[in-house]
């Protein structure tokens, strides 16, 4: 009997360039069977391809974009897109202990311009120290092996590397029980303020900490994370990291809502300066125990 072939499943970067692709075929005012026929496709081959379940030959996605008159400034990073939609990234060699959606955001780091987090409780994976790391995910998951809970730090590590390494812009609002919760022992707390200081200092961060006093507020019982590329055509995505589940949006609607939240939780922030003199004198404070 004659294997069935596997069903290709999207990737977020073939998600990415479909859903350009369809902004660009309905801006030309064209349906799918109108953009098929121009280029001598058929029509479900167009449904698949803004799907990003189908892949198009350059040569095709060229014709495509004659067809719908995309503009010459924008062609050269939908080939890009095109030609990176099946790579394989650094972080697949540990697919076998990542939930699909935390495969994805890290996917989605890969291409983004801007990243902004909110984090109540512990400080965001990105600013993390590696003992710090080791303690939180040893506590999370204990059903994990210890050999896995190593490779999940590591994952950690790089995946920091790899963000800063590209100059990318990251927004963290945390809540003060970041500050204060001695993950790991005091000196593993201290450390890691100091860590988040230096980061502040050397890359393109913003720290904002929502103080104890602020109350409460929208997203008190959330962690998100919202991902913005560098073209303003491309749709923004969130990324909610629950208890014990993970979720990964790009409607608009869920955009627009926690982008919502996260301008009226930062509105009720300390402010980056002010934020940087407590990590500061929490630290100092720590060192004095």
């Amino acid at each position: 009997m004659m294997a069935r072939r596997a069903r290709r499943l999207p990737t977020v970067r073939s998600r990415r360039l479909g859903g350009r692709m369809r902004a660009f075929r309905e801006a030309a005012g064209l349906d799918q069977a109108s953009a098929a026929a121009a280029i001598g496709v058929d029509k479900t081959y167009i449904s698949k391809f803004e799907q990003g379940r189908s892949k198009f030959s350059p040569s095709l996605l060229q014709a495509l974009c004659d067809a719908l008159k995309v503009p010459p400034a924008d062609r050269g990073e939908l080939e890009s897109l095109a030609a990176r939609a099946d790579v394989p990234g650094w972080w697949q060699e540990f697919g076998d202990i990542l939930a699909e959606p935390v495969q994805a955001l890290i996917e989605l780091e890969e291409d983004a311009q801007w990243l902004r987090t909110y984090e109540g409780t512990v400080i965001p994976g990105l600013l993390q120290t590696r003992a710090y790391a080791e303690a939180i995910v040893t506590a999370s998951a204990m059903h994990m092996r210890v050999d896995d809970i190593h490779r999940y730090v590591e994952l950690r590590m790089r995946r920091q590397k790899h963000f800063f390494d590209a100059g990318r812009r990251l927004t963290a609002v945390i809540g003060e029980m970041a500050l204060r919760q001695q993950v790991g022992g005091r000196q593993v707390l201290r450390d890691q303020l100091r860590h988040v200081m230096d980061v502040i200092h050397e890359h393109d961060v913003t720290v904002q900490v929502v103080p104890f006093t602020a109350g409460a507020h929208a997203a008190l019982t959330d962690q998100f994370v919202i991902i913005e590329w560098s073209q303003e055509s491309d749709p923004e995505a969130v990324y909610i990291d629950g208890q014990t589940s993970w979720t990964f949006h790009e409607g608009q609607a869920e955009i627009r809502r926690y982008g919502f939240v996260f301008a009226s939780v930062q509105s009720i922030a300390l402010s980056a300066q002010n934020s940087l003199d407590l990590i500061r004198r929490t630290e100092q404070e720590l060192s004095k125990e």
